[in-house]
């Protein structure tokens, strides 16, 4: 049954099938390498195909057959147009101006944050630094006004105790602790406390009122010393003063002798002297100044007081007392009164003196006031 129905099969007649087409019934010869062969009638379709290598020319090639490198390489891409490149060549320039722009915006607009941020920069600088200095400023001045302060201080203490000794010697009582008082006291400032960075906030005011008070401190301090060497020089010559003010004393005489050319007179100093109001000694001894081989020295003699006739004209000199009234410049008179202005003078140093409204002085108390109120300022930003 099996060998019935094989022969049975139809044969397939191949050569027929190959040498026909699909179009139609009509047979389509292959085209020739290298030939162009028109399109056959009816048809939209090219069959210029080429077949591939090792395949007889004489049969047709399936149309999803075709190698795609051999289709690139049978048909290159058309060219472009003219207008095709003039556009390509103007588009590749304008974008290239393009980027060009955009770079130079691009580095303006650094160099512009960079201007800015020194801009900024610059003045937050110049203020740090300002403020760091100002800092350095407001420190200085403290310094400066604890110095002037303490100097204010002392001189206050300085003239609370001149006022203590002005009330005793008042008194005719002398005050002899004052001078060990005042070798404990030093005014402490002078130039080595004010340099440039001590006055770089000061205004020309306050600087000159540094500049005073500065001056005054160190010439209050010499006076201080001065006035302290006479407080205990002045002791004895003081007391002695009081005492011949209730009981006065003949300390000086003229004495009379004759010259060449006349009669001449000298006053020497009495060695012991007498009481004004008790009798007068008929002769005393006085101190002589003479010429000697070893320069001026005082030789003592004792003379005759003279009482009356006329003057010598020859034989020993004579005496005659002088009031010591008129000599209280030659004694410890003058002593006393050149203590008094010593007192006088630093006080007016210290305290000043107003006693002359169209030309006052400001002492130095007064002036240190005010250089901490002016150095107070500074230290508030004022």
């Amino acid at each position: 049954m099996a060998a019935e129905d094989k022969s049975k099969k139809p044969k397939i007649d191949l050569k027929a099938r190959l040498g026909k087409t699909n179009i139609g019934t009509q047979a389509v010869p292959l085209p020739v390498p290298g030939q162009s062969q028109p399109p056959p009638s009816g048809s939209g379709k090219s069959p210029n195909i080429a077949p591939p290598p090792g395949i007889s020319p004489g049969i047709p090639v399936p149309p999803f057959a075709q190698p795609a490198k051999a289709a690139a390489a049978a048909e290159p891409p058309p060219k472009p147009t003219a207008v095709q490149q003039t556009i390509k060549v103007e588009v590749g320039e304008e974008i290239i101006k393009e980027r060009e722009k955009a770079k130079k915006r691009l580095i303006m607009a650094a160099v512009g944050t960079a201007l800015l941020g020194i801009a900024i920069g610059y003045p937050v600088g110049q203020a740090a630094a300002r403020n760091e200095r100002g800092k350095q400023v407001v420190a200085n001045a403290k310094a400066l006004m604890t110095d002037v302060k303490a100097a204010n201080e002392k001189m206050k203490e300085l003239e609370t105790l001149l006022g203590e000794a002005a009330d005793k010697l008042g008194k005719k009582e002398y005050p002899a602790e004052l001078a060990g008082q005042l070798g404990g006291i030093n005014i402490p400032f002078d130039a080595t406390k004010v340099d440039g960075a001590s006055i770089s906030g000061l205004n020309p005011s306050a600087l000159r009122q540094l500049l005073n008070f500065t001056k005054g401190c160190e010439e209050l301090n010499k006076k201080k010393d001065s006035f302290k060497n006479l407080l205990e020089f002045a002791k004895a010559p003081v007391e002695k003063t009081w005492k011949e003010e209730k009981e006065p004393v003949m300390n000086f005489s003229v004495l009379f002798r004759s010259d060449q050319k006349g009669v001449i007179a000298e006053l020497v100093p009495v060695k012991e002297p007498f009481d004004l109001g008790k009798d007068w000694p008929a002769n005393y001894a006085v101190l002589k100044p003479e010429r000697t081989q070893q320069g001026m020295k005082s030789v003592e003699k004792k003379l005759n007081r003279y009482t009356k006739g006329d003057l010598p004209g020859s034989g020993d000199p004579v005496l005659i007392p002088v009031d010591p009234v008129t000599t209280s410049a030659f004694t410890s008179q003058q002593v006393v009164l050149n203590l008094r202005k010593a007192f006088v003078d630093l006080r007016t140093e210290l305290k000043g003196d107003d006693s002359n409204p169209q030309n006052p002085i400001i002492g130095l108390i007064e002036t240190g006031d005010n250089l901490m109120t002016s150095i107070q300022k500074v230290t508030q930003g004022g």
